[in-house]
């Protein structure tokens, strides 16, 4: 007989005998291929010599416990001895199928079909014998209990005939432990009887697999770990098991959707169920009820009850100061300042000596009306928790020497202006610009007087006077030295005189009288018909000439100023108002001109030329655009830092620049580094212009206030090294006029001098 045979008679065979032939429902575990075994090999190993030696036991402590009744009755006696004699039987029958059974299978052959149906026939009877014994035994033992029970109180109902327990009759008594108690038994626990729960052969993972092939109920199956049996689960068991893991509700008759009842009304009635008049008794308060809320509130009082539920509110304001979250990475707050407390004349009736003159005291609290500064002040109040520094940071004991860097002394920075020297007199309006000629001995101004003034830079006199046709917005002399010339911007015109005056060199005189006597001859060159309708050049009459003007260029619109180039035959006009032709170029020797750019994004404030190289600064309000004359292109878009350009100075070395705003500022560029300038914040009023000195480490910056700052700006042949500016003059000398003040400056060619013109109608020279 195979091994596999016989562990499946031999598990159905304790099944019936300790469970009754009864499958019980306990906590399960779904089959898989890794089902583990729940005991040791040897300890589930049951063969039948261990059932025959525990049924043999049982028998023998049945025996002892039946002698007393053996006395009382003699059938009962009866029957145990023909019990043991088929027990014996048995016993003998079963020594002799063990002994051809261990024959066989040392010889390697299985029993015959008969053989099998015999041995387990005996099985059955042996088995049989002994689960009648007990039922006779217990059967007794309960009638004489029942009877005895009965003869005392025959009145007394069975407590256990109506139990509607939903609990299940686990047959496996040992509650709810830890079934790895029993990996070292050989019983998985205790029946209702207090015996053992023999841990049936779960087999290798060979007979799983075969299990999982030939048997059809294989995926329904599942173990039961508190008896360890193999529990077959019926359709509606696998319906539940479906619907929890869908995660639905187990039971499918529920219906989501069944009218819901209403027990309890919920509309309130106007007239009540009954119109007696309450009682007295109903008036006054329970005593228990009051003993239980003052029994209540003091554990509320005490912390020993906690409602930690609270009702959501539909908007949620927090404390800003009082949230501990959002404090977490402020190591040191401090704590939200105090509203101040309300004085004495804020009660409506305060007494006479606090009452403020202009307040009456109210007769009573109803003529108070409400507080008119209420909303202001709760505004107030949210400002100061909003601006109140919510952290507390070590002061630093440093004093104010400490936090001004060092400078040098302003008497190692010497030479720069510091004092009035002269003062030109001789206009009757405010003067718009000034000029030095390039020798250091001329000065031309222009009014808005109608006049040119030519002034003797050494001794202050003016050497000559030019009436011109309107007001003069600018003045510049040429930088050649060959040319005795200065252009004059007047409304649309731009006019090139030669202020004769018998202090200047005849022989240049005369060769700028020369040059600009015929019109050159222009050949196959065409004009462009932008530049046409833009520029006209012509020669000046009779009377002009005998003026002193010496070329005449008309635009159709108004010109603000004129620039030239340092080799003196190229200038720039800037027409504000231009559109895409703000800027003209324009050549002298030639008379001809050129729009050099086909669009000017911004109204274009001001122009200048590099110093050295073929570079173009065009400002506009608030840009500062870098071109590139010769390759014809833009280099740099440079953001200004101000909200409008008035002026922009170029360093004598053309790695710098100056910008000067309406907006109080003046702004220091580099050319290589233009994100960061340095702001200089002098001013308190409109800066009008600043300028470079062409020799010394100077610039200067006036604004409508009358102030005019002379400051020490050094540059270094290094570039990692920044530039050294210091302030180291205040001038003050022009007075006010119709909200203008200083409106140009300028430096002399060679020496330290500074000359400012204002709208007081005079120029200052400072040295």
């Amino acid at each position: 007989m195979s091994g596999k045979r016989k562990r499946q008679d031999t598990s159905e065979l304790q099944n019936n005998v300790f469970n009754g032939g009864r499958e019980i429902n306990c906590m399960v575990n779904i089959n898989t291929e890794d089902n583990e075994d729940t005991s040791d090999s040897e300890s589930s190993d049951i063969d039948e010599e261990d059932i025959e030696d525990v049924s043999d036991d049982e028998y023998e402590e049945e025996d002892d416990s039946n002698e007393a009744d053996s006395l009382d009755e003699d059938d009962t006696d009866e029957e145990n001895e023909q019990h043991q004699e088929d027990n014996e039987e048995n016993c003998d029958t079963k020594a002799k199928n063990k002994q051809h059974t261990r024959s066989d299978r040392d010889s390697g052959i299985d029993d015959s079909p008969n053989d099998k149906e015999e041995t387990t026939e005996d099985k059955y009877k042996l088995f049989k014998s002994k689960a009648t014994r007990r039922q006779i035994s217990k059967t007794k033992s309960t009638s004489d209990k029942d009877t005895q029970e009965c003869s005392q109180d025959p009145e007394i109902p069975d407590e256990y005939e109506e139990d509607s327990s939903d609990e299940e009759d686990l047959r496996n008594t040992i509650g709810n432990v830890p079934l790895k108690w029993y990996d070292e038994y050989p019983h998985l626990g205790y029946n209702l009887d207090g015996k053992h729960i023999i841990k049936p052969k779960r087999g290798d993972t060979l007979d799983n697999f075969l299990n999982r092939i030939e048997n059809p109920d294989f995926d329904r199956t599942v173990f039961d770990k508190q008896t360890g049996q193999d529990v077959r689960l019926s359709d509606a068991d696998l319906d539940i098991v479906k619907r929890v893991m869908s995660q639905k509700v187990p039971d499918a008759s529920y219906d989501y959707y069944a009218p819901w009842i209403d027990h309890f009304t919920y509309e309130v009635m106007e007239m009540p169920l009954s119109g007696r008049t309450d009682s007295k008794k109903s008036f006054v308060p329970s005593k228990d009820e009051a003993a239980y809320v003052a029994k209540r509130a003091e554990q509320i009082r005490r912390g020993l009850i906690q409602y930690t539920h609270k009702r959501e509110k539909k908007y949620h304001f927090y404390d800003l100061w009082s949230d501990k979250k959002r404090l977490r990475r402020i190591h040191d707050p401090m704590p939200a300042p105090k509203v101040k407390l309300p004085g004495h004349w804020f009660s409506y009736n305060p007494p006479r000596e606090y009452l403020p003159h202009f307040n009456k005291p109210f007769g009573s609290l109803r003529e108070v009306p409400g507080y008119k500064h209420f909303i202001h002040e709760c505004w107030e109040r949210c400002i100061d928790l909003y601006i109140a520094p919510r952290k507390r940071v070590l002061r630093v004991n440093a004093s104010s020497k400490d936090l001004i860097p060092v400078l040098p002394k302003a008497q190692d920075l010497q030479p720069f202006p510091t004092m009035e020297g002269l003062v030109f007199k001789g206009h009757r309006s405010i003067i718009r610009s000034i000029s030095i000629h390039p020798l250091g001995k001329f000065l031309a101004s222009g009014s808005d007087d109608q006049t040119v003034k030519i002034w003797e830079i050494s001794t202050g006199r003016c050497l000559r006077s030019f009436d011109i046709e309107a007001a003069v917005k600018w003045v510049a002399w040429n930088p050649s030295s060959k040319l005795f010339l200065l252009g004059i911007v007047i409304e649309k015109k731009v006019i090139f005189l030669n202020p004769e005056t018998y202090l200047t060199d005849k022989v240049v005189v005369k060769q700028t009288n020369a040059v600009f006597k015929e019109e050159p001859d222009q050949g196959d060159y065409i004009q462009p018909e932008r530049v046409r309708t833009a520029v006209t050049w012509r020669k000046p009459t009779a009377d002009e000439w005998a003026k002193g003007y010496r070329i005449v260029i008309d635009h159709f619109r108004s010109v603000k100023q004129i620039v030239w180039h340092k080799q003196g035959d190229y200038f720039a006009t800037v027409i504000p108002q231009g559109d895409h032709r703000s800027v003209l170029m324009h050549q002298l020797s030639r008379w001809r001109s050129q729009v050099p750019f086909n669009k000017c994004k911004g109204l274009v404030q001001a122009v200048q030329f590099h110093p050295k190289l073929p570079f173009l600064y065009v400002a506009t309000q608030s840009h500062i655009r870098v071109y590139n004359l010769q390759k014809q292109r833009i280099l740099k878009k440079v953001q200004a830092n101000c909200r409008w350009i008035s002026s922009i100075a170029i360093h004598p070395g053309g790695e710098h620049f100056l910008i000067s705003g309406y907006d109080c500022r003046l702004n220091w560029f580099e050319m290589e580094y233009t994100k960061r300038p340095r702001i200089l914040r002098y001013h308190k009023a409109a800066v009008r212009c600043a300028a470079y000195h062409r020799k010394y480490p100077l610039f200067a910056s006036a604004s409508d206030e009358g102030r005019v700052i002379v400051s020490h700006g050094m540059v270094y042949n290094d570039w990692l090294k920044d530039p050294f500016i210091v302030p180291v003059k205040e001038l003050k000398g022009h007075k006010m006029f119709e909200g203008l003040c200083v409106l140009d400056v300028t430096w002399h060619p060679y020496e330290p001098f500074l000359f400012t013109s204002g709208a007081d109608a005079t120029i200052r020279l400072w040295h």
